[in-house]
């Protein structure tokens, strides 16, 4: 079962869980400890017991052989001791008995001489029965000693032996000691992580009471800026109403003034003999594009009075777009001379062609100033021809887009050339007499579509433009 453990600390109470599973493995890792330290203990107080026992009957072994090899050379000492006086006493013996054979000749001493030397022969004889009884002793000790001294080399070899193994079984413990210390080691690390993995916790539990009280207090700020919204909303939609009623005629008012003031452009555009629908359609595809289908806001039902609004509004922006597109083509229609001063000396259309005399068509004006005079674009535009071109002479033709190109013939000198963008009166070259002329002057000409129109309307238009 899962257990709490319940910590003050400052006047607060923080609870610390442990699963089942960390219980567990807890216990089993004291219970582990305890039984290796015991086992370990107990096994090395056993194992210190037993080498103590054997190194002491070692010492016991060792010091049983030193006072036997101390007898066996007590033995010794004493058998050569018996072998020299036995020596002694023959050579003694026989030195008498030469030293009283040559002095004396006399049977009796001889027989007593003789007598003399059977008894000290059978006292020697005696004597090494003797010393053959003690040297069969002496060998029967040698053959116990070494019997006995082959048995302490086993016990010693067997000792050793068991000595071995106690120093084995001793490492054995040291091992499994380090290897219980280590673990010990782990578990306590275990622990410590398991600990601070709780404070973790604990703190992460913090920060979310402190979010959740946070949030709480924003979700409270929140319901009153609601309401006070909701307030406000109200206001806003009173006076909404108002706005979109007033808008309404505002938006009523500048859409009447933006189709009179469509009307008029109209009017200048037509004076040009152009045709506007067209030029507006042109303008269309070349300015910025914008769509989606058509829904009639009128056939929708229900119309409340911001619909209504945007249903004015609607109408607007109908009127603005045909406006902008009016004043598009305005922009790019030539609607002014291209000198500052100047003279008409001849008309667009049929008339007599001043070098051969013969009726002809005149698709230009001419204009006379000064040699030199500065020549002007009637439009912006761009270049899209400079230099000579047959009976022009120098000549100058200008883009204006929509279709709309403008030319400038018989010039001294030109100073634009192809691709240049020229401004509203932009000089482009200086009057002159090149090509086929009578004079200087300029022949100007505007051109749609590459036909040409009489620039005097174009001129008119202008000038009603420019007076409005």
């Amino acid at each position: 079962m899962t257990r709490e453990v319940l910590i003050r600390a400052d006047g607060k109470v923080t609870y610390l869980t442990i699963s089942p599973g960390l219980q567990k493995a807890v216990a089993l890792t004291i219970l582990a400890g305890i039984v290796w330290t015991t086992y370990s203990s107990v096994g090395m107080v056993v194992n210190e017991r037993v080498i103590e026992r054997k190194n002491n009957e070692v010492a016991a072994a060792r010091e049983a052989y030193d006072n036997l090899m101390n007898g066996v050379g007590s033995a010794y000492d004493e058998f050569a001791k018996l072998v020299g006086n036995l020596q002694k006493s023959q050579n003694e013996l026989l030195g008498l008995a030469d030293s009283e054979l040559g002095a004396s000749r006399d049977p009796a001493q001889l027989a007593e001489i003789t007598q003399r030397a059977a008894a000290a022969r059978q006292s020697l004889g005696e004597a090494d029965a003797a010393i053959r009884a003690k040297l069969a002793v002496f060998e029967g000790d040698l053959s116990s000693i070494a019997a006995q001294h082959q048995k302490l080399n086993d016990t010693i070899a067997q000792l050793q032996d068991e000595l071995r193994l106690a120093d084995r079984e001793r490492s054995q413990l040291q091992a499994a000691n380090a290897a219980l210390s280590a673990a010990l080691n782990d578990s306590g690390e275990q622990i410590a992580s398991v600990t601070t993995e709780q404070e973790r916790r604990e703190e992460r539990v913090r920060l979310l009471q402190q979010a959740v009280a946070a949030l709480t207090h924003d979700r409270n700020a929140l319901s009153d800026r609601r309401t006070q919204l909701s307030d406000e909303i109200k206001k806003l939609e009173q006076r909404l109403v108002a706005y979109q009623t007033s808008q309404q005629s505002v938006v009523e008012n500048l859409a009447a003034r933006t189709r009179t003031n469509v009307d008029e452009v109209l009017k200048t555009v037509a004076m040009t003999g152009l045709d506007v629908d067209k030029l507006l359609s042109r303008a269309g595809e070349s300015m910025p594009g914008i769509g989606g289908p058509f829904v009639d806001l009128r056939q929708v039902a229900d119309l409340n009075a911001a619909e209504s609004a945007m249903l004015t509004v609607a109408s607007l922006d109908d009127e603005v777009d045909r406006w902008d597109r009016l004043q598009f083509v305005l922009h790019t229609l030539p609607l002014a001379a291209p000198l500052d001063h100047f003279l008409l000396s001849s008309g667009f259309g049929s008339r007599r062609d001043p070098i051969n005399g013969r009726l002809a068509v005149h698709e230009g004006l001419d204009f006379l100033s000064e040699l030199g005079a500065p020549v002007m674009a009637t439009a912006p535009g761009k270049v899209v021809f400079a230099g000579w071109k047959g009976d022009y002479g120098k000549m100058v033709e200008i883009d204006h887009g929509l279709g709309i190109h403008t030319r400038y013939g018989h010039l001294k000198s030109i100073t634009v050339k192809v691709g240049d963008e020229v401004t509203y009166r932009q000089q482009i070259g200086a009057l002159g007499n090149t090509g086929r002329s009578t004079g200087p002057h300029v022949h100007y000409e505007v051109r749609v579509d590459d036909k040409a129109f009489d620039p005097m309307n174009f001129l008119e238009a202008g000038r009603y433009v420019f007076k409005g």
